[in-house]
């Protein structure tokens, strides 16, 4: 990314009103909560730390500082000290704002994923082909593992989006339906159309299923569909493809019928006896390190307690 050439800006009070937020700005949440430490500061003692902006025509635009330009037009301050950069070119404007803020508070994913189609645009124009999620990562400051999820609520449809906006100008502890909801269910949904294709038919009529199932109590926990994934991929474990794809189509049928209980019915046993195989395995791998010839008392009656109980389980199958 271009740097802006700090050497070529100069610090000036100028008239708050004739300040513009930036559009590229990704940032569209301000909770009034944020903004009261800063408000009383700002009342108290000033704006200590200038804001940037860059000169468009007889105005300015923000680059960085919205917040401290937020609670001066609050408090009908006349002026606002200003760092006036020159004006950057499209690409830099918007990366820049995302590595400035990479470096303090994290946005709410929704606001990456907002500006992320803009960002892919302008990159690949930039370079002659699309970034890849490394470049992604690299270009905006943000970790791999953030894009990804912001690339899942990038990919919904608007009407998710703005669902999802409305949670977020909630107070925290009042959201509901958030951007872990959607990421979670995103992510499963697309394990089920890779594993099992053609199940899902319409995915806006699965996703409000699902919505609807855990507005309702019928899924009481955003990890349970991690269980969605583990039933579409039933092959792995051996389990009856048939019934975990007739367990998917009633999850996403409109009923009381949860993803837990359509685990259960499905694929739990066969996950399980795969759990107990592999923690077998990992057991022969230290009883074969174990030195025999000065046992613990503990270990032996814990060997003592396992040997009779295999006794009797391959007992029961002989």
């Amino acid at each position: 990314m271009d740097q802006i050439d700090a050497a070529h800006s100069r610090l000036e009070e100028i008239p708050v009103d004739s300040i513009d937020r930036n559009p590229e700005n990704p940032r569209i949440v301000f909770r009034p909560t944020e903004l009261e430490d800063l408000l009383a500061s700002i009342h108290r003692f000033g704006v200590q730390v200038p804001i940037s902006v860059y000169e468009e025509g007889d105005r300015y635009v923000l680059i960085d500082g919205e917040r401290r330009w937020r609670c001066s037009v609050k408090l009908n301050r006349k002026t606002i000290p200003a760092l006036i950069q020159k004006k950057p070119d499209s690409l830099t404007n918007l990366l820049l704002m995302f590595n400035i803020h990479a470096l303090r508070e994290q946005w709410d994913l929704l606001t990456i994923a907002l500006k992320l189609p803009r960002v892919i645009l302008l990159l690949t124009e930039q370079l002659g082909r699309t970034p890849n999620e490394r470049e992604l990562a690299s270009e905006t400051g943000q970790p791999r593992a953030v894009i990804r999820r912001s690339k899942l609520l990038m990919e919904l449809p608007d009407h998710y989006k703005q669902q999802i906006l409305t949670e977020l100008n909630k107070p925290k502890r009042q959201q509901r339906l958030t951007e872990d909801f959607f990421i979670e269910m995103e992510r499963s949904l697309k394990t089920v159309d890779r594993a099992m294709p053609g199940l899902i038919v319409h995915k806006d009529k699965v996703r409000d299923v699902l919505i609807n199932k855990y507005t309702g109590g019928v899924i009481s926990n955003i990890t349970h569909f991690r269980n969605l994934s583990k039933i579409a991929r039933a092959e792995r474990v051996e389990a009856d493809r048939g019934a975990a794809r007739l367990a998917l189509k009633k999850v996403f049928e409109p009923n009381k019928y949860s993803i837990e209980r359509a685990f259960q019915d499905s694929v739990s046993v066969a996950y399980s006896e795969r759990d107990i195989v592999s923690r077998i395995n990992g057991l022969m791998g230290q009883l074969e390190s174990l030195d025999t010839r000065e046992l613990d008392p503990e270990i032996r009656r814990a060997l003592e307690r396992l040997f009779n109980r295999l006794s009797k389980i391959l007992g029961h199958q002989r």
